[in-house]
């Protein structure tokens, strides 16, 4: 299922901060988005170890997500834990169009 996120990559520019993980709502589903200078990833909200709302963390150098509760880093394109501690998190692919940015769920 397809599901639009943005009109243009512009306007996705516009409305997310460079690395600030913000909360989105999609199909039932809450997940966070993180726009980079190279991506726009998407992956399940809460954090595989505890359950805390990793929109609330933030990024790092390393391409990861950190969860704000007790530190474990995501890769936020494989959804792997940097230190194998726990299940990786879901990732979602995102797919750019000319008639906008969407979400593949």
């Amino acid at each position: 299922m397809k599901i639009k996120l943005f009109d243009s990559e512009d306007k996705a520019k516009e409305i997310l901060t460079l690395n600030q993980p913000r909360l989105i709502r999609a199909e039932g589903k809450e997940l966070c988005i993180v726009r980079t200078s190279e991506n726009l990833n998407v992956f399940e909200n809460l954090c595989p170890h505890m359950g805390e709302r990793l929109h609330q963390g933030n990024t790092n150098h390393l391409n990861e997500i950190v969860c704000p509760l007790h530190t474990y880093r995501f890769h936020m394109h494989t959804g792997e834990e940097a230190e194998g501690r726990c299940s990786p998190l879901k990732i979602y692919d995102v797919l750019f169009e000319e008639e906008g940015i969407y979400l593949i769920i």
